[in-house]
């Protein structure tokens, strides 16, 4: 029997709420229990690794939440019941809610628990354009009042009546995103609110066939394609070789239309960043999922300008660009929050091992940053690039920015994913897969790549013994080895001292994974959680210069 079914289930809720109350000491009401207690901000000061507010170097474990399906998109018969249709009618779009009816619209407090007892502390939480600047009813692509041609160079004209901006909305749409940071938060779960996009937008879709889908992200108003018609691809990957698509993309990044598209863009960013500013729940703020645009020869140099606008971009740059964001995607978000980190990704080809040279070429001339990458090619070659590429991106930082695996997986191959937890583990890297619930995703690589059953909501157990296992949350030094021998149950850690640190070193033991408990044996340092905790906080002895940590299962999980 699974550990999480049955009557097992209740038990291990109730073992995990009085573990984390006896464990949670003085956190604030909003944080919920677990290692987030008292971590404050989180921070990028410089170097590979995230900090909280007392200096610790954190590493995080999580898992993408990205609901793709806009208003009046209905799911299909089709595996895993792709949702298709361009988001359009009263509803909201792309937003969750713990009390919808529709499976893919949904997310309960229950879900939130779920997902801290597999040993989980952020969320990649999706957010998407289209939900927050739909525009003016009934507007679709190619509208000219947002699409005609714009001389480089001039000032974007005024859009007046035209202008798809609309604060209420985007109220709305935040209130709605507020409550499920608080379901999150309340479970000890820490979010990146990432905005997402998928083949563009809704305007692409292809409703027939074995493999249905849906593109997402931008709204139809910012949909450009001129004359490039829209043929079907099978899958949506093929999207991204389609004429009309790549012309949208470019458009967007060329930023040489009517409507200011990236100014747009980054207004309703900084609407969401003055929203989250003062929130210790929310970590940062990803500029966009997955960056490409196909027609420029080198597309990093055009990304790093938009990433950083004439006041900080590079000489490659165009000198010419009075009516570009001064300072770029990133300033314009910092500009709203100068607190909370910004994650930026490199092209979305380095998903497959492209080199990316954001930051390398030329400098990056921001402070608060963080690379965040995605692996589904060879993930071992991609992490070894990355950590290479990061070591040589230089920003505003010393020792440049903390990079973050924040997307892998994306199939039912659990053994694969495995393989991938334990080589990012051996790197120290916080990760996140994708994805937590398939919720109808018009974009899935499979129909049952899910964490969590989407119906029973209960974890595949494969899948979640690939994922789940004990890790260094927060270090209060310099991370060491680190290595967990799944047959056993047996986790080891070393980590060198800094005696300046107040807070102690704490690590993730998933209930789930440690069913009936665990034994730990440590030299320099003694433990100072309960017994059986789910995070086990341990305070470095006073002369000691590394602490050395095992950790075994009291028993094996059950089968």
């Amino acid at each position: 029997m699974d550990p999480l079914t049955g009557r097992s289930w209740v038990l291990a809720l109730a073992a995990v709420i009085v573990l984390g109350t006896a464990t949670a000491g003085t956190a604030r009401a909003t944080t919920g229990v677990g290692g987030w207690a008292n971590a404050g901000i989180v921070q990028a000061r410089g170097g590979p690794y995230l900090t909280d507010q007392f200096g610790r170097r954190l590493e995080l474990h999580g898992v993408n939440l990205v609901a793709k399906c806009g208003g009046g998109a209905e799911p299909t018969p089709a595996a895993g019941t792709p949702c298709v249709g361009p988001a359009q009618g009263p509803r909201l779009a792309y937003v969750l809610s713990p009390a919808a009816r529709d499976p893919a619209r949904r997310f309960t407090a229950a879900d939130a628990r779920t997902l801290a007892r597999l040993g989980f502390n952020i969320v990649r939480l999706g957010i998407v354009w289209e939900g927050l600047e739909p525009g003016p009813a009934a507007v679709g692509p190619n509208d000219p009042r947002y699409c005609a041609p714009h001389r480089r160079g001039t000032p974007f004209p005024s859009l007046r009546n035209a202008d798809p901006y609309d604060a209420a909305t985007v109220r709305a749409y935040l209130a709605r995103t507020d409550r499920i940071v608080a379901l999150l938060s309340r479970a000890g779960i820490r979010v990146v609110i990432d905005m997402h996009q998928d083949a563009w937008g809704s305007a692409f879709y292809y409703a027939t066939g074995a493999t249905p889908w849906n593109g997402e992200g931008a709204p139809a108003w910012a949909t450009c394609t001129g004359p490039k018609p829209f043929t079907l691809p099978i899958t949506w990957g093929e999207a991204y070789g389609v004429g009309a698509v790549q012309t949208a993309v470019h458009h967007f990044w060329a930023n040489d239309v009517r409507a200011d598209l990236q100014g747009q863009f980054a207004r309703v960013w900084q609407a969401v960043a003055r929203h989250y500013r003062d929130d210790p729940d929310v970590i940062g703020y990803e500029v966009i999922n997955e960056p490409n645009d196909f027609l420029p020869r080198r597309f990093d140099s055009e990304l790093q300008c938009d990433y950083g606008g004439p006041a900080h971009e590079p000489r490659s740059c165009a000198a010419s660009r009075p009516a570009a964001l001064r300072d770029g995607l990133i300033g314009a978000i910092q500009a709203a929050d100068p607190t909370h980190v910004v994650l930026f990704e490199p092209s979305g080809a380095s998903n497959y091992g492209a080199p990316e040279r954001i930051g390398i070429t030329e400098p990056l001339r921001f402070a608060g940053l963080a690379l965040a990458f995605h692996a589904y090619g060879s993930v071992a070659a991609q992490i070894r690039q990355t950590r290479q590429e990061r070591d040589r991106t230089r920003t505003d930082q010393p020792d440049g920015p903390p990079w973050i695996m924040d997307e892998f997986g994306a199939s039912n191959n659990t053994v694969a994913s495995a393989e991938t937890v334990s080589l990012a583990d051996e790197a120290n890297l916080s990760w996140a897969y994708w994805e937590a619930l398939q919720l109808d995703d018009p974009t899935a690589g499979e129909p049952d790549e899910g964490l969590l059953d989407q119906q029973t909501r209960r974890p595949y157990p494969a899948m979640a013994h690939a994922l789940a296992v004990p890790y260094p949350f927060a270090t209060a030094g310099r991370p060491g080895p680190q290595s967990f021998d799944r047959a056993t149950l047996t986790f080891r850690y070393s980590y060198a001292v800094a005696p300046g640190i107040s807070a102690p070193t704490e690590i993730e033991l998933p209930p789930y994974t440690y069913w009936h408990g665990y034994t730990v044996r440590v030299t320099g340092a003694r433990i100072e959680s309960g017994r059986h905790a789910p995070v086990l906080r341990l305070r470095a002895d006073r002369r000691a210069a590394r602490v050395r940590l095992t950790v075994r299962a009291v028993d094996r999980r059950p089968t």
